[in-house]
């Protein structure tokens, strides 16, 4: 049961977790790249990061363990091409991985809005602790006073994650479900 829920319970659908894992962090990483519009207000950042979006889509179309690869490997990816170094032993990335592993517990039927509603709250939900997760490794890895962790990470994390995983995930989730529905429909007329 539980490997059937990590989508891992056969070695095909294990290959087709690992493969979304992959390409999900390829693409946050060259999304998270394209450098996105912000306004500093204080500690606040108002402004959008769909990246985030991805790896809450991911995590919500192929369950836990596709969305943790996405976000992890997708961090660890975008800090070795953008800055050419790995920071503070993948930890912040594997933060960043419980976002889609905590939307990726739950199922989903894009084509229903409640369901679309409850990946938008699951995704504010892991948003949430994944701030919370990189202020703890903040203050005991970087030894980070707690003040500066939430004025300098939290703050600015949820005030443009927040809005972009609740609005944005759900428009990619229905983007996904018009693409797979494009693409099996003509499969099942030949």
């Amino acid at each position: 049961m539980v490997l059937e829920k990590l989508r891992l319970d056969h070695w095909t659908v294990s290959l087709v977790t690992i493969i979304f894992g992959l390409v999900g962090a390829g693409v946050f990483a060259l999304v998270n790249s394209i450098n996105m519009p912000y306004i500093m207000v204080s500690l606040f950042k108002l402004g959008l990061v769909p990246s985030l979006a991805i790896i809450a889509v991911v995590g919500g179309i192929r369950g836990p363990i596709a969305g943790l690869l996405t976000g992890y490997l997708g961090v660890v990816t975008y800090d070795l091409l953008i800055y050419g170094a790995i920071v503070m032993l993948t930890l912040p990335a594997l933060a960043y991985g419980f976002l889609g592993f905590i939307v990726g517990l739950a199922s989903y039927d894009f084509s229903n809005g409640r369901s679309l509603g409850k990946m938008s709250i699951l995704s504010a939900v892991g948003l949430i602790f994944t701030g919370l997760l990189l202020v703890v490794i903040g203050m005991f890895v970087e030894q980070t006073a707690v003040l500066a962790g939430i004025g300098f990470v939290l703050l600015p994390l949820l005030t443009t994650g927040l809005p972009s995983v609740i609005l944005i995930t759900p428009v990619l989730a229905r983007i996904w479900l018009d693409i797979e529905q494009r693409v099996q429909y003509p499969l099942q007329t030949t």
